[in-house]
């Protein structure tokens, strides 16, 4: 599709209009002179940001609200056996997928960059977005999965050719992107309520990058066997990275030195030194996303000065390792982790910046991924110094009697588990002790906890 493929004069109805991008393409689009409105069934702070910007949201859907609307656009969440989805096609209006949607926004830049990988996406996207909006001369457009600190919001809209956005492989939204960078950060199994094992994934992510086309570039994960084979058929240009030192990498880090959890490098480009960086977002996991931000920003041309100040100053986003404040003397972090893998380099980046006990308080999302990687999980938490989990947020799944919160806590060594916040809540105020770090985390409604505390 086209963004003019959307008549101005008509209304534009959003199902799922709270979820981040879904967010903030409807205020883009807002923006641009279109009526907006939209439903989604748990209002909060971002639908509450939608209010005040003019859009309506209802937690209710009824037919009504789409009779002056030209067309409709879904989230991933709206598929065809979707109660609501069936009422909608039955008006026979034109229907668009957030992925269409964004692909299309992305094809009005000449420099668009898609961040793609199953963890990371958000902080390297975000990254990415900073060292642009700090660069000399940029003015960029950004959607972020999370809120961005320069700006206190997921998206920003600017007035270059330079255009940054996360790429979800959930149910192939990828795939309706046409990015002349394709970035993929890592692959490994997730989502499998879609996907039918990794190598469907690999699939999907090599027609995600072939879609940059052959006057394209593809930055890859050269640390990571899954992203080799996926770009083995790629058929662009291909730009490396290694966080591990792996000299065959067009970027690859020397000389790391991880202080109090904080990580500073060398980066060598094509085998000569090129910059060196001290980040300012904890855990040596962002050594790897830093090195795709760098690799993307050096394609475009951004001086080494621009890069160098961008990524020192880069603290991250929203709801990735976040410090909210302390409680009964426990310094609190906010994290969106939710796969096994990021819960392990989130926690560790934990252990590596803590005065004291790493206490870990986990939500698992969605049943399928609980399910699938049951014995991941189960392994997942082992910096944490005390572990307490909270019933699973379901999403957009029914919930089986396989698995469950409670009976991972069981499989786990020494782990409580709780059925309300408020049950945690009491239960932190009796346990946690001075230097403490609090890490509060999870892809569900765990930030309320959070926020709470």
């Amino acid at each position: 599709m086209k963004i003019s493929d959307l008549n101005l004069d008509s209304g534009l109805y959003f199902l799922g209009i709270g979820g981040i991008s879904m967010s903030a393409i409807a205020m883009i689009l807002a923006g641009k002179g279109y009526s907006v409105s939209g439903y989604d069934r748990t209002l909060g702070d971002v639908t509450n940001k939608l209010n005040k910007y003019g859009i309506n949201v209802y937690d209710e859907f009824d037919a009504s609200q789409v009779e002056n609307c030209g067309a409709i656009i879904y989230s991933a969440a709206f598929g065809d056996d979707h109660p609501i989805m069936q009422e909608v096609v039955k008006t026979g209006k034109p229907l668009y997928s957030r992925a269409e949607v964004l692909g299309a926004l992305a094809n009005l830049y000449t420099n668009s960059i898609a961040v793609a990988g199953t963890h990371g996406k958000s902080t390297t996207s975000g990254m990415l977005g900073h060292i642009l909006l700090n660069a000399v001369g940029c003015d960029p457009t950004v959607i972020v999965g999370a809120v961005m600190r320069d700006v206190g919001s997921t998206y920003r809209i600017g007035n270059d050719e330079n255009f940054v956005f996360e790429a979800c492989e959930y149910k192939d939204s990828f795939l309706s992107f046409f990015p002349k960078i394709a970035v993929v950060l890592n692959i490994s199994l997730d989502h499998t309520d879609y996907f039918t094992g990794i190598e469907h994934m690999r699939d999907s992510f090599t027609q995600y990058m072939n879609n940059s086309g052959k006057d394209g570039y593809a930055i890859f994960n050269l640390d990571c066997d899954n992203c080799i084979l996926a770009a083995e058929n790629y058929i662009g240009t291909k730009i490396t990275f290694s966080a591990n030192g792996n000299k065959n990498a067009d970027y690859f880090a020397e000389n790391v030195k991880i202080i109090n959890g904080f990580a500073s490098f060398d980066v060598y480009k094509e085998g000569d030194f090129f910059i060196s960086v001290k980040l300012s977002a904890p855990g040596e996991h962002n050594i790897s996303n830093a090195l795709a931000a760098i690799a993307a920003c050096d394609l475009i041309d951004l001086s080494k000065e621009d890069i160098v100040k961008g990524i020192v100053s880069y603290a991250g986003v929203g709801r990735r390792f976040e410090y909210k404040g302390s409680f009964c003397g426990a310094d609190v972090y906010d994290d969106y982790a939710h796969h096994p893998d990021e819960i392990k380099v989130t926690l560790s980046a934990a252990k590596g910046i803590a005065n004291g006990r790493v206490i870990c308080v986990f939500q698992p999302h969605n049943y399928s991924r609980l399910r699938d990687l049951f014995e991941e999980f189960q392994t997942a938490f082992d910096d944490a110094d005390m572990l307490i989990l909270c019933p699973l947020y379901a999403a957009r799944e029914a919930c089986g009697d396989e698995v469950s919160s409670k009976l991972l806590a069981e499989k786990i060594d020494g782990a409580k588990y709780f059925e309300t916040f408020d049950e945690i809540k009491s239960y932190l105020k009796e346990e946690l002790r001075e230097n403490d770090l609090l890490m509060i985390m999870g892809a569900g409604d765990i930030t309320k906890l959070a926020n709470s505390i």
